[in-house]
């Protein structure tokens, strides 16, 4: 297999550590700036939007109070229930008397509203407001009075084909005494000023504000994509001529008149977009000069590393002799020093090298020695029961059958770190039968299973047999008569439990300390390794408890988990 070339890993580490912060910081710039950037359009178009059609609306509500004004004045009732034309003093206090009720020079942008208009059969009209003599003419006021001769409504607004820059309130002017239609009252109000958009576009380029009806009508003279758009999409992304925009919808409550904002998905993510050109243009010229600096260092470093390189060879091929010679830089200088100094000392490891190899000759004799003496016991030891089956010593017999089978067992799992349950109850029974002819009749003992099912269950190795040899040498060794033993296995929840008891002398648990297993009296070794045992395969969730007193026995349990395989490191989990 090849090797990779130190030139080429060293261009790819430049590149990585240039690229991955980029890459990194450019999908975090993706993420969370454009997270942000969405939602600061969002702001902004919910900010517009709320002020749009909290202006609209008071202009609206402003104007509906001014119609119902113009219906109970009795200045204008007198001029529509005339047949002779308002003089200009009549039109001049009827529009002075609508300013004083209603504040409409402070309420009302003439911008907006260019005109109120009371519109009679046979098309005289008077107009309310002085704007209106100069920018309402009398062939737009009557065209849209045929055009809407039928509509009466105080909160739509309409508009006429032929003057699509306005949009009207048409209400009829009734008689209140008799409750028949005069004529009618003509608002009429400028649609970009009403819907002025300048602020958001100032922000985001190309947005759209659109005027619509609640029944679908389009008051703006957007086109029917954008109509569509507000229809179909709620607030949130819609595509208008397959163009992405962020909707947003307000209706001008009490009027059923909606206002619709549309903001372009390119204007929000413009500032997105141009950072991370720029982001990227640096960037690359970082990386050119990363990748120039990197490639002057590596020619310069690897100069002297393949003069080494030939030294290395030489050295390996069996020259003795070669050394590698000054080099410019501090760090080849040390490398070289070193390589002539394992040079110096390759023929000493040599001879050092052959030693070891004698050495571990003889190791391995003795190994195998040391493998024999355990079968020159057993063989011993069988000749012996042997011998006393002969002479009729059936307890001699018995005695070393057990001591065999206790001996074959710990050598069988020496290299095991959990055995069976199963395997650890036959040492504690061989242990017990050889402790029992000890004491002859003095010592009992039981074993009680709750389940055999659980004998399958793994635990470490030598858990219970030194919990045993404990109660029989410091409790019922102690204690004159002799005692009993008692063990207990049983499996509740999701715990196996092991108690150990005796009836014998019993200890101070308080003077006991598992961490080091000693106290003033004996030595409790075996408990303190049990424990930190248990620990160090199960962690805090098992353990060992102790409950023992003076002259009341002690009691050993021990909590594991129910396993049926060997047991790992909490470390290793």
């Amino acid at each position: 297999m090849k090797k990779p070339s130190f030139i080429m890993l060293a261009a790819l580490l430049c590149c990585v550590l240039v690229l991955v912060p980029v890459v990194c910081s450019i999908l975090y710039f993706g993420t969370s700036v454009a997270r942000r950037l969405e939602s600061n359009a969002r702001g902004t178009a919910s900010f517009y939007i709320d002020n749009l059609a909290e202006r609209a609306s008071a202009t609206l509500d402003t104007l509906r109070g001014s119609i119902y004004y113009l219906m109970s004045d009795s200045r204008t009732r007198s001029i529509m229930h005339s047949d002779d034309e308002p003089t200009q003093t009549e039109r001049l206090s009827v529009e002075e008397s609508l300013n004083r009720a209603f504040f409409l020079g402070s309420q009302l942008d003439q911008r907006t509203v260019t005109g109120i208009y009371l519109v009679k059969d046979h098309q005289r009209y008077l107009s309310v407001l002085r704007s209106g003599i100069y920018l309402g003419t009398s062939t737009r006021v009557t065209h849209v009075y045929d055009a809407f001769r039928e509509v009466n409504s105080a909160r739509e607004l309409y508009v006429d084909p032929a003057y699509p820059d306005y949009c009207y309130l048409i209400v009829d002017y009734f008689d209140l005494d008799t409750l028949a239609p005069m004529g009618k009252i003509i608002i009429e109000l400028t649609i970009s000023s009403l819907i002025d958009a300048s602020y958001l576009t100032s922000i985001y380029p190309e947005s759209v504000v659109m005027l619509r009806a609640t029944d679908g009508r389009v008051l703006s003279g957007q086109d029917a994509a954008f109509a569509k758009a507000a229809l179909t999409g709620n607030n949130g992304f819609v595509e208008a001529d397959r163009v992405g925009y962020y909707h947003l919808s307000r209706q001008l409550s009490p009027s059923r008149v909606l206002v619709d904002v549309f903001i372009p998905r390119s204007a929000i993510f413009q500032t997105s977009r141009e950072a991370i050109n720029i982001y990227l243009f640096f960037t690359l010229v970082v990386l050119l000069l990363t990748l120039t600096a990197g490639a002057a260092a590596v020619y310069l470093l690897v100069k002297p590393l393949r003069q080494m390189l030939e030294k290395v060879n030489r050295i390996s091929a069996g020259d003795m002799t070669a050394r590698v010679g000054p080099t410019p830089y501090w760090e080849t200088e040390r490398m070289g020093q070193a390589l002539n100094e394992m040079a110096d000392h390759l023929e000493d490891l040599f001879g050092e090298v052959y030693e070891q190899g004698v050495l571990l000759r003889d190791a391995e004799f003795k190994l195998l020695e040391s493998q024999i003496r355990p079968h020159f016991i057993f063989n011993v030891l069988e000749l012996i029961n042997i011998r006393c089956l002969e002479a009729g010593q059936n307890e001699i017999c018995h005695m070393v059958s057990n001591l065999a089978q206790l001996l074959r067992a710990n050598l069988t799992h020496r290299h095991e770190q959990a055995i069976p349950l199963r395997e650890e109850l036959r040492y504690v029974r061989y242990y017990l039968e050889l402790q029992k002819e000890r004491f002859a009749d003095s010592l009992s003992y039981s074993i009680d299973l709750e389940d055999p099912s659980i004998l399958d269950y793994y635990l470490p190795k030598l858990t219970i047999q030194p919990l045993v040899e404990n109660s029989i040498v410091h409790g019922l060794e102690p204690k004159r008569g002799g005692g009993s033993v008692y063990v207990g296995i049983w499996e509740d929840e999701d715990a196996l439990y092991i108690r150990v008891s005796d009836n014998g002398v019993g200890f101070d648990t308080s003077q006991v300390d598992l961490d080091t297993g000693e106290d003033c009296r004996h030595n409790h070794i075996a408990l303190a390794n049990i424990a930190r045992r248990i620990q160090l395969l199960y962690g805090d969730r098992c353990g060992l408890k102790i409950v023992s007193a003076p002259d009341k026995g002690t009691e050993i349990t021990i909590t594991l988990p129910p396993e049926t395989g060997e047991p790992r490191r909490v470390s290793d989990a």
